[in-house]
């Protein structure tokens, strides 16, 4: 029975460090990983949640940042660098919340990378979050008391949309706070996203955000050119270390000087804007 009984929180642990370094995980990923059955992933995803070390979601788990997470427990954590997660977008997206103070309007991106920003929001009070991605708007609700309004309308109890917002009755109604957005590339001083349905709706943004920050999370080959803006008019960019050997230069180029370093990415200020 011990043995039993040791296998089973490893599991759990194991679990635990993999929501916490993904962010988000589903329960076929976890059973292929771990080796045993969805039933059985379900099983301690309830426990997990019970607990407070993560939160369901549909056919998933998603990271919530507890206090105490596996400080007391008198197995060591497991080893995950051998299950192929990526360890850093979460400390990536969680250099943005430096930024954020209650009360302020964010635009989001659209996007995995700030999918995975939205639960550490919690402890943010007050907010109002503009955003076009109707699925992270529907994560928002579960993590957050923060008024939702996406590109097209008000996102009401049963995730109802209401009114009719274009971005240019937005921008006439709120003062935008913060425009924070995943980046795919910065290219000759230009602002690169991937998504080029939303290049329009981001330029205008852009330019009347009082704070932009982008996040750019791993060095790719990106030849489309779907700029948004320039880099001279950032205020913050957050790089995974993956990307900082391609960037770094045009960074400093253009006047940003490092401001924090952690294992898995640096953030750059602006010293002209910021």
């Amino acid at each position: 029975m011990a043995r039993a009984s040791s296998a089973l929180l490893k599991r759990r642990l194991d679990i635990v460090e993999i929501v916490r370094k993904q962010g988000e995980v589903k329960v076929d990923e976890l059973s292929d990983m771990l080796r045993v059955s969805n039933v059985t992933i379900r099983q301690d995803l309830t426990y997990l949640e019970q607990q407070g070390y993560l939160k369901r979601s549909f056919g998933g788990a998603i990271y919530i940042s507890p206090e105490n997470l596996i400080n007391h427990t008198t197995i060591d954590p497991p080893n995950c660098t051998n299950i192929g997660i990526d360890g850093g977008e979460i400390d990536l997206v969680k250099n943005c919340l430096n930024y954020i103070n209650d009360g302020d309007t964010l635009f989001l991106s659209h996007g995995n990378l700030i999918r995975k920003l939205i639960p550490f929001l919690h402890n943010k009070k007050s907010l109002r979050l503009i955003m076009n991605d109707i699925n992270n708007a529907q994560l928002v609700k579960e993590f957050s008391d923060a008024e939702v309004i996406l590109v097209g309308g008000v996102l009401q109890n049963g995730n109802i949309l209401q009114n009719n917002n274009t971005i240019t009755s937005i921008l006439n109604q709120f003062y935008i706070s913060h425009f924070i957005f995943e980046l795919a590339a910065i290219n000759n001083n230009h602002l690169i996203i991937e998504n080029s349905e939303q290049q329009n709706t981001y330029k205008q943004i852009f330019k009347n955000a009082d704070h932009t920050i982008g996040v750019l999370p791993q060095r790719f080959l990106f030849t489309d050119n779907y700029s948004i803006g320039k880099l001279i008019h950032m205020d913050v960019v957050i790089l995974s270390k993956a990307a900082v050997t391609e960037y770094h230069q045009q960074l400093l180029d253009s006047d940003f000087k490092q401001r924090a370093i952690n294992k898995y990415c640096i953030t750059y200020h602006n010293s002209k804007v910021t």
